[in-house]
Parts: structure tokens; sequence; C-alpha cells
């Protein structure tokens, strides 16, 4: 028995010492290294420490070894999952529906964050989500439903590695910064410093977002006016089921209308059936005519058009000189927008409208001047 203890207390000692060797190498090792750098002139010492840090299969390797050592010592998160729901329903008083979901879910701590033309887009704290859904649903009567879940905790638990990572690089290139001796070595840390900063802002910006959709789930509601209704459904199916086609940028309703291309556009296509334009920004311009049945007038159609999107987009009516403008943007992320316009020149026999399309804002933004000039002067 006691040479056994013997034994054991030998094996312990040889352990510490291996181990205090091995610190006093890394300690020595680490003091070169900075050693080597304060020595060093031009700009080779501090390029070869960054491509260390942040390039070449070693800077690769560290970088792989850190992230996946930042996700070992990261507990693991309770799955993040972020909850959408859709509801269209009818109602004989869409906006006194619309009042109570708004007042209920601001009672629940949640927000709203649209509401136009019969609907609203709700934000709900996660844990009310499942009970709030089914309480809209016996406010009217449902026509459709949907419920989908996205997980996100993948998402944020990359983006938390990745901002680790970052925020270490960031310290070191500091320290080097600090002991830097010339100009040009202090403008490259500078400069990589910069980078690194906005990458650290831009993980901050989507942790937060991600943690924000943990915390909040969406419910976007439509609620319709039931009188509507009056008119029987066949009727106005036959009437205006064609409306649909006009935000499909490939669809062909009609003979083509060669108008002026708008300014920053380029005619990218003329045949016998269809004559469109686009811009450098995905904007896309085009025309055509369609028999007018049932008869009515441009400004019939118009607002007939605009009664036909209204609970499903975001919409904008406009009476210029010589055509009626629907704006049309949807309820996405990125929204999309559309217009379409009804030329007061279009007469008993013939319907004359012209469209744009604006994949984002900032295409609106860009091409709208130019789409809205090619309209003026349509004839």
């Amino acid at each position: 028995m006691c040479r056994f203890i013997f034994l054991a207390i030998i094996f312990l000692l040889f352990a510490c010492g291996q181990k205090a060797t091995s610190d006093v190498y890394m300690a020595e090792s680490i003091a070169d290294d900075s050693e080597g750098y304060a020595e060093g002139s031009g700009t080779s010492g501090i390029e070869d420490m960054l491509g260390g840090l942040m390039g070449g299969s070693a800077g690769a390797k560290s970088r792989r070894e850190e992230s996946q050592s930042a996700q070992n010592t990261t507990p693991a998160p309770v799955r993040m999952v972020n909850y959408n729901g859709n509801i269209r329903m009818r109602s004989s008083e869409p906006e006194a529906v619309i009042d109570t979901v708004v007042e209920m879910v601001k009672a629940k701590g949640g927000s709203v964050s649209h509401r136009k033309n019969g609907y609203v887009s709700l934000q709900i704290p996660v844990a009310e989500f499942k009970t709030f859904f089914d309480y809209v649903l016996t406010l009217g009567h449902v026509m459709s439903k949907n419920i989908s879940a996205n997980d996100i905790t993948d998402a944020y638990t990359n983006n938390a590695a990745r901002l680790h990572i970052a925020e270490n690089t960031l310290a070191r290139l500091q320290k080097l910064l600090a002991a830097a001796k010339t100009q040009q070595e202090k403008i490259t840390l500078l400069k990589e410093i910069q980078r690194i900063s906005d990458e650290i802002e831009q993980r901050k910006l989507e942790e937060k977002e991600l943690l924000r959709r943990a915390a909040f789930s969406t419910i976007n509601l439509w609620v319709s006016n039931a009188s509507t209704q009056a008119v029987p459904l066949r009727t106005k199916i036959k009437a205006f089921e064609w409306f649909i086609k006009l935000i499909d940028t490939n669809s062909n309703l009609g003979k083509k209308i060669k108008l002026k291309v708008p300014e920053d556009f380029v005619e990218i296509e003329n045949t016998r059936k269809k004559w469109s334009a686009a811009s450098a920004l995905n904007a896309k311009f085009w025309a055509f005519e369609r028999k007018n049945k049932p008869q009515g007038t441009a400004e019939f159609w118009a607002n007939a058009m605009l009664e036909f999107f209204k609970y499903s987009y975001s919409t904008e009516f406009k009476n210029e000189e010589n055509f009626y403008l629907i704006r049309l943007q949807n309820y996405h992320t990125e929204p999309q927008i559309y217009y379409i316009a009804v030329l007061k020149n279009s007469d008993k026999n013939k319907l004359k409208i012209a469209q744009a399309y604006f994949p984002n804002k900032a295409a609106e933004e860009k091409n709208s001047e130019a789409v809205l000039e090619a309209l003026k002067r349509a004839k």
C-alpha cells in the first residue's frame, strides 16, 4: 500500500513539472513574437502578422479553432423559433375588428407595425402567439388562415460565434497598433481595425434583430367588408379575374402598346405580341390594350382595380392629366412596388393600360420619375 502511494506522488510531481515547462515555453514564445515585431521595419512584419490573424492556412485554422472553441464553451441555447400567422376574414365592421385586435395586442405587450385599408400587422410576444391567433379567428368569418415557423437558433449561434471571433481579433489588432512604430504600420492596422469594427457593428445589429424575432411573432390580418359580397361571386370573377395577372410581369393580357422608353431604361422586348423596357435596377415598364368588356370608363376600371387590390396591398390612387395611377406595395420585408396606369384615352372598345414594376423602394426612387414622364407622354 505504501509503495502504491509513493508511486502516485511521483507521477503527480512529474505531471506538474511538465505543465510548468509548457507554460514557460508559451510565455517565452509570446515574448519572442513581440520582440520580433518591435525590432522589425517596414510593413512586412505587420502584414505577416495580419496574415496570421486574418488569412492564410494558419489564420484560417486559427479562426476555425476559435469558432469551435466559442461554440463549445457556449451553453446550448433554448430553441429560438419565430412564428408568422396570416388570417383573412370578413366582417360587417372591418375597422372595429382591427381596433379590437390592436387594443388587445397592446395589452399583451405587443405592438402594431403597420395598419392601412383593412390590414394590420401585429407583433405579439411569442408566449402569447397561439392563444392570440385563436382569439382573432373568433372575430369574423374566416376565409383563410396559416401559420409558419422559422427556427433561427442556428443563425443566432453562428452569428454569436463570428461576433466573438471579430471582437477577439479587434483586441489583438489594437495591441499591435499600440506597439506599431512606423506611420505605414499604423495606417495598415487602422484600416483593418475599421473593417473589423464595421463587421462587429453589423453582427450586433443582426444579433438584435434575431433576438427581436425570437421574442415577438407576427400576425398579419386582412378584414374585408362582408357587405361587398352582395354582388354574386361568379359575376365578380368573370368581370375582374384578370386583375390578378396584372402583378405578373411575364403575363400577356392583350395587344402590345409601344410607349416612349423612360430615361435610364432600355427596350428589351418588341415583338408582335409584347413591348417592354427595363432599367439597370431591374425595374420594368410595359403597356398593352384589351377589349373594354364589360364596357366602362377609364375611371371605372381604375377604381375597380383599387378595390380589388386594397385588401392585399398597401395602395395609393392618383388622378393625373392623362391617366389614373394605382400604386401597389406588398408587405414583404423588402417590399415590391407595382404601378398600374389606366390611360384616359381608352375608349368604349379598347382599354389601354401601362404598368411598371420596381423590385424594391430604391429602384422606385431612382426610376419612378422617368416612368411617370413616359406615362404623361402616352398617346
